[in-house]
């Protein structure tokens, strides 16, 4: 009776563990990029980002209780968009998140959405002109990397 159990028991876990494997990894909606910067970056130089991205693109701050992450809300648009901004100190970087707000949308953001994007990074680049600027996809998952 036990050794029947068991071998139900590992089947089970076997397939967990595969459908996990599969399904495990998303990639998420959105565009990320990375600004890579040669120093530390400060609270000053997120404060001065989030102040010249409400002024020229017309979004609205969230405030976070967290230190130098800030969310910057829809511009009026249809869909909504929001950017993301969180800056991790040690590894000397600031991740900027555009997305778009719509229910069962794909992992492609639309052309305005895209466009609205290079407008962030355009501004971005003008606050960090020595950043290296890197795009990636972001996952999430117990297997993301």
């Amino acid at each position: 009776m036990v050794h029947p159990l068991r071998r139900v028991y590992g089947l089970r876990v076997a397939i967990g563990l595969i459908a996990g494997l599969i399904g495990g990894c998303v990639e998420l909606p959105g565009i990320y990029y990375n600004v890579l910067i040669d120093e530390r970056p400060s609270e000053s130089d997120c404060v001065n980002l989030t102040d010249a991205l409400t002024a020229k693109l017309n979004l609205q701050l969230q405030p976070s209780p967290y230190q130098c992450s800030v969310v910057l809300d829809s511009d009026g648009t249809d869909p909504p968009r929001t950017v993301a901004i969180n800056t991790y100190f040690r590894q000397r970087r600031i991740e900027v998140e555009i997305n778009e707000l719509r229910f069962g949308s794909s992992t492609v953001p639309s052309p305005s959405t895209q466009q609205f994007a290079q407008q962030v990074m355009q501004i971005v680049h003008e606050q960090f002109p020595a950043a290296e600027l890197v795009r990636f996809r972001a996952k999430r998952g117990p297997i993301a990397p």
